[in-house]
């Protein structure tokens, strides 16, 4: 009898012993490793707690990549000096740009004349994102280029491709661009295409001019006589040719930028064939610019070299220096041997002034 007690005895310590045990593994105790669960909400809160601690002006300081800053006590304003290759009014809009999206409010930009001693100059007023004043003087430096200060772009118009014009092209050791009109070329100059490595391929597409005669019929120009149908079809079969374009540019067109339906018939099959324009008529009278934003295109007007009014040098030289002073600037050539030379000497001085040389569908988004 004392033997099955002490049986019994055994049995009901081993059966708490066991139920003490599943009840630890259960609860996890002593073990400092929580389940997948807890785990997942730690994790969680840590990164929730993540934030980026910059303070709001430095952080607005590093955006239009300041130079220089400093306090003005006659003028009782932030003095931040920037970067020459961009204008004041650039950096005011970059200004605007980031407060609007970073909570801040803008209450007064003004472009500054009365300083002979800057270069360029403009007074923000604005609220940070908890309403504490900003007093800023933005100023230009005069001697000092920011990195990237600005873009430039070259684009080359083709008329005919030798071997000896792809072997210079494939030299450049930068993007450019290159104005195909797709039509009426030999059966050999869409495989010569091929060829040139860095290029990108714009449609150089002929408009209504005075200047078209018969010889261009073969060109298939676009015409104020032909229907919304006709020029639409002349647009995607140039874009079926060469799939490789990115947007159109005018040859000739003078007569063709004045008039608001053909316009009008170009850019419906432009903006669906994701294509961007270029007005290169240098016509006052264009209406280019008020057309395109009805379809709300990337559209600009550029300014290609003209021999009747300057030599290859004097024209790329201004170009160069108009990237400097504005930000952004386009050389437009026929394509040479003469005139690649040109450009690819010209390299080193973009460098040298900040300008970075990008194709034209980036020149096409600033």
């Amino acid at each position: 009898m004392n033997k099955f007690k002490h049986i019994l005895a055994l049995i009901i310590v081993f059966a708490i012993l066991t139920l003490v045990a599943v009840l630890f593994q259960k609860l996890d105790f002593g073990s400092g490793t929580p389940d997948s669960g807890a785990a997942s909400s730690i994790a969680t809160a840590d990164s929730s707690a993540v934030q980026d601690t910059t303070p709001f002006i430095d952080r607005f300081k590093n955006h239009l990549e300041v130079l220089q800053s400093s306090y003005s006590k006659r003028k009782k304003r932030d003095v931040w000096t920037l970067g020459k290759g961009r204008t004041v009014v650039y950096y005011l809009l970059q200004a605007q740009r980031f407060l609007e999206s970073n909570g801040g409010t803008v209450l007064r930009m003004e472009e500054l004349h009365d300083d002979k001693t800057v270069f360029q100059s403009a007074s923000l007023d604005a609220l940070d994102p908890k309403g504490d004043s900003l007093k800023i003087i933005l100023q230009v430096s005069e001697n000092v280029f920011r990195d990237n200060a600005s873009v430039l772009s070259i684009a080359f118009q083709v008329t005919r491709l030798t071997p000896e014009l792809i072997v210079a092209l494939n030299e450049l050791d930068f993007p450019y661009d290159l104005m195909v009109t797709p039509f009426g070329m030999g059966n050999s100059f869409f495989p010569d295409l091929e060829r040139v490595k860095r290029k990108e391929l714009v449609l150089w597409l002929l408009m209504e001019s005075q200047s078209l005669d018969s010889r261009h019929k073969k060109l298939r120009p676009i015409r104020i006589h032909h229907t919304e149908q006709q020029i639409e079809n002349i647009v995607n079969e140039a874009k079926a040719l060469v799939p490789g374009a990115t947007g159109i540019a005018t040859r000739f067109a003078d007569q063709a930028v004045e008039h608001r339906q053909l316009l009008q018939a170009t850019f419906k099959p432009a903006k669906e064939q994701g294509l961007w324009f270029l007005d290169l008529s240098m016509n006052q009278k264009s209406r280019v610019d008020e057309t395109c934003k009805e379809f709300s295109m990337r559209c600009k007007a550029l300014l290609p070299y003209d021999p009747s009014n300057s030599t290859l040098d004097d024209y790329i030289t201004k170009r160069l220096r108009s990237a400097a002073r504005s930000g952004m600037a386009a050389i437009i050539l026929p394509l040479s041997l003469e005139s690649i030379a040109k450009v690819k000497s010209m390299s080193a001085k973009a460098a040298h002034q900040g300008t970075t040389i990008v194709n034209l569908s980036n020149f096409m988004k600033y």
